[in-house]
């Protein structure tokens, strides 16, 4: 068994230091904090978090070096880190800029990690500034070689937004060395309804189906993916099928090889009345895969999880996970126990970033508690995302406020594991 060993605050932090005060600090035990960008300059923002079973983890986010204006987006590029072990092994910029001249942007990435170290990073792209997005991906092996660049979507006409990607942990079964994933995305058609599309990929470039994942009647917004070693894609989405304006939590899966719905479209909540929105997932090498959502059922906003078998089969009833009013934005993580890390940002809370350990069951006995996972609290913490290794390990990343200047650097935390043991 091959354990990530912590990230040194070295390693992690050539970048800014926050000049706050120490009094301010509210680190849980255990947690190493540290830096993702090295170059401080400008706004960074909207980060994404992988790890693997054998110690890698990988950033991204969006990287504005503009000083001018920290909620202006305009002229922001897609930068990756990635270590290994605790050692800092590449930080390097993925877009390309734009046409000179307009408000290109580069924005909402996402990434995931196979076990060998391979990282596939997606995010939304308006190169030319011309407000419609399409949806690149890059293929690097695990020293930052780029292996493959390429669009996830066919067809550039309308928008292609909310990008997200799951790889392959272990290839595929004819070529264990191949880097295989899924990337799905919300396309949005003139005159017409949002849908989730899926791509599928067996290898770098060798791109196997591109299908509507959703139903095609109503709206359907933000998917998430989760991939197992069968190379089969889960997917879950803001789902309101009936166009009665109110969502549930859009559950499907497709076959690596064609795309074809392996498991019917469904719904991954149980309870009903309002809305369930924004879901996130994360699928085990098994097949296990906990999903996380907004809800304000209860008559106010909070987080709710849910962990099914590789069968799609529910453990147990969806249950929250937030104790704050106002939670929102949930990320999640699993490993090779079922064993779920859910995280998530309370504005009842000044905007401070949350998470706890589940049990396959949902409950909480011997998990990660429930508690703040943000250095600082201090003005704003906010945008968290959350991964978990197949042992437990939890690494998380944030954006971080703390000196009240409303430029954000993105932090990140690991060290920890997924029990209170």
């Amino acid at each position: 068994m091959k354990r990530i060993v912590p990230l040194s605050a070295a390693a992690l932090a050539a970048g800014a230091v926050l000049a706050v005060p120490a009094s301010a600090l509210a680190a849980p035990a255990g947690i190493v904090y540290g830096t993702a960008n090295t170059t401080a300059t400008g706004d960074q923002d909207g980060s994404a978090i992988a790890m693997n079973r054998n110690g890698y983890v990988a950033v991204v986010w969006e990287d504005d070096r503009d000083t001018t204006n920290a909620a202006d987006n305009t002229h922001s590029e897609i930068w990756i880190h990635l270590w290994h072990n605790g050692a800092s092994v590449y930080e390097k910029q993925l877009s390309a800029g734009g046409t000179s001249g307009t408000n290109w942007k580069h924005i909402d990435p996402d990434v995931s990690l196979d076990d060998k170290g391979d990282a596939v990073v997606v995010w939304s792209d308006d190169p030319d500034g011309n407000g419609y997005y399409n949806v690149p991906y890059r293929v690097l092996g695990p020293t930052g070689t780029q292996l493959a660049s390429g669009q996830a979507n066919a067809s550039s006409t309308g928008q292609q937004i909310n990008p997200r990607v799951a790889a392959d942990p272990d290839g595929t079964s004819a070529t264990p060395s191949a880097v295989a994933f899924t990337v799905v995305w919300e396309d949005i058609q003139t005159g017409a309804s949002a849908t989730v599309k899926a791509a599928g990929y067996t290898n770098v470039t060798t791109k196997a189906y591109e299908v509507t994942a959703s139903q095609t009647t109503g709206a359907h917004h933000r998917p998430d993916v989760g991939v197992a070693a069968s190379g089969d894609a889960t997917i879950v989405w803001d789902e309101d099928s009936d166009a009665n304006g109110y969502y549930n939590i859009g559950l499907v899966r497709l076959a690596r090889a064609n795309g074809a719905v392996t498991l019917t479209r469904r719904t991954a909540n149980s309870l009903g009345d309002l809305q369930q929105e924004h879901p996130a997932i994360a699928e085990n090498f098994n097949g296990d895969f906990t999903v996380a959502w907004e809800s304000d059922h209860t008559g106010a906003l909070g987080v709710w999880a849910r962990t099914f078998t590789s069968a799609a089969v529910a453990n147990a009833v969806e249950v929250q996970v937030s104790t704050g009013a106002g939670a929102n934005s949930p990320s999640v993580g699993i490993d090779d126990q079922a064993n779920a890390v859910v995280g998530w940002v309370e504005t009842a809370n000044a905007n401070d970033v949350w998470a706890v350990g589940l049990n396959p069951d949902g409950t909480t006995a011997g998990r990660f508690a429930n508690q703040v996972v943000s250095e600082l609290t201090a003005d704003r913490q906010e945008q968290l995302a959350i991964a978990e290794s197949a042992w437990g390990e939890i690494a998380l990343s944030y954006t971080d406020d703390a000196d009240g200047n409303t430029f954000d650097q993105v932090r990140m935390g690991t060290g920890i594991s997924n029990s209170n043991w």
